[in-house]
């Protein structure tokens, strides 16, 4: 079966860190897509003051050159927190032949029990751990609990023969691109900014003058 990749995140902005870990993903996994959707009400951290319309245009705007990669905006429509077990439940609905794996950071993984229903996601999509410089160089103990860890080798294998329940490690961290170091660059007006994100995401904040508050 086809395995689609499942991306989620404030993309407060996107960046080209966000599209290298990806293509990484895309190739890794030889995944028919990467659905990125950006959060409305992140469960996790505060809302930004971009609003969730602005950035999902900006993931547009990322990624309309990449093909496989596709901008799912289910949490734009929805009511309260955009909890990822809601999300993978719709996908499930709409994708119910293929697997479905969820990408995440190794910092993220690590905070699993304070997800809402963090127990359900095995049931519904494979987990896809992403290494983080930041993070000790584990997974925690409720992988190897579940008896589900796989290689990464074995991974794009293992994940396309069934929908969902197993765990991977990616050890290859993404480029050290922070969207909150490019948030500060675009308040300060730094030239360095222009390395980070896209030509045209970068248009569109200045065109939209977006980040320009300390509150942004």
């Amino acid at each position: 079966m086809e395995t689609i990749g499942i991306f989620g995140g404030t993309f407060n902005p996107i960046h080209n860190g966000h599209l290298a870990l990806a293509n990484s993903v895309l190739n890794t996994l030889h995944c028919a897509q990467i659905r990125l959707i950006p959060a409305a009400v992140p469960p996790h951290k505060e809302t930004p003051a971009v609003t969730a319309q602005h950035r999902a245009a900006m993931v547009a705007l990322a990624i309309q050159d990449h093909p496989r990669l596709v901008l799912d905006t289910c949490e734009l429509a929805r009511q309260g927190p955009s909890y990822t077990i809601d999300t993978l439940h719709l996908l499930r609905q709409r994708f119910p032949a293929q697997a479905l794996c969820l990408i995440m950071g190794q910092d993220s993984y690590q905070k699993l029990p304070s997800w809402h229903r963090w127990q359900a996601l095995l049931d519904t999509c494979h987990l896809l751990v992403v290494h983080r410089a930041d993070c000790e160089n584990h997974l925690s103990l409720h992988a190897a609990h579940a008896g589900r860890l796989i290689d990464i080798t074995r991974a794009a294998e293992m994940f396309a023969q069934q929908p969902n329940g197993l765990i991977s490690f990616l050890p290859s961290p993404p480029p050290d691109i922070s969207s909150t170091r490019i948030r500060a660059a675009l308040q300060a007006q730094s030239p360095s900014i222009t390395t980070a994100l896209p030509p045209l995401v970068l248009r569109y904040i200045q065109q939209n003058h977006l980040y320009q508050s300390r509150n942004a």
